[in-house]
């Protein structure tokens, strides 16, 4: 059976004593990386991870993402709001400027090219940016309780979202209601026109949105990939290898 190779994006891991002591660095060496339950739920779901580092070279990297069959844009540090037109604001946390013009680029690929996407907390919000919509900086700061609920089990559900009736997501999980996990502080502000809302918190956060005229490109607020003992939130994951396994 056909295993789809699935390209996962990463984080900067800045130089640190830590990795100095450990032994794994020089000093002043700079690291890219990614959680490894990523890479364990594209497996549990029947496809093959890829990590994709960011690199400067958008022609190179559209090579290789033209042997990828999906593409997931994974969680990590704050996306630039400059990136949706935005001043930053001192509630914002790290940016990765190289990081965001790479993911930029795999998205506007992945429209282009109508390969398969799934989107993981940053995602969402590189997702709207991407096609035009604004994301709030800080929820906190805007009114919103809390969404980075550290006190909770990364695999424990904190609060649950809705979803849109009739919705590909409905679809995918077969149910109205379902319980998520919250690390983030970040999230959709104003939609951008090119993407449907599927799912909303109980305080009115955008948790999960589709692309338009797209056969399989969504992206969820909350993190699956650490939910690892809920076959419920592995049917995501699922439906994304799925796709990926008819997008060639």
């Amino acid at each position: 059976m056909h295993k789809p190779l699935i390209g996962i994006t990463c984080n900067l891991l800045p130089a640190s004593p830590w990795t100095v002591e450990l032994g794994i660095a020089a000093h002043n060496q700079d690291f890219q990386g990614l959680a490894t339950d990523y890479a364990d739920m594209i497996q549990r779901a029947g496809g093959i991870p890829l990590v994709l580092p960011t690199v400067e070279d958008l022609e190179g990297a559209r090579q290789l993402w033209g042997k990828l069959d999906g593409l997931l844009l994974s969680g990590g540090n704050d996306l630039n709001p400059q990136t949706y037109g935005h001043r930053v604001q001192r509630e914002c946390g790290a940016v990765d400027m190289a990081r965001d013009r790479y993911e930029l680029a795999a998205f506007q690929y992945g429209q282009r090219e109508k390969v398969p996407m799934l989107g993981i907390c940053r995602g969402i919000q590189l997702f709207n940016a991407a096609m035009g919509g604004t994301n709030y900086q800080d929820l906190l700061s805007n009114g919103f309780a809390a969404h980075t609920l550290l006190g909770f089990p990364r695999n424990a559900a904190s609060h649950t979202v809705t979803l849109t009736p009739g919705s590909l997501l409905e679809e995918i999980f077969q149910t109205q209601t379902l319980g998520v996990n919250s690390f983030h502080h970040q999230a959709v502000w104003q939609l951008a026109p090119g993407l449907l809302e599927m799912a909303r918190s109980e305080d009115g956060v955008i948790e999960a949105v589709q692309v338009k005229e797209h056969p399989f490109a969504l992206a969820v607020q909350w993190h699956p990939e650490m939910m690892y003992d809920s076959p419920q939130q592995l049917k995501l994951a699922q439906a994304f290898v799925r796709a990926c396994c008819h997008s060639n």
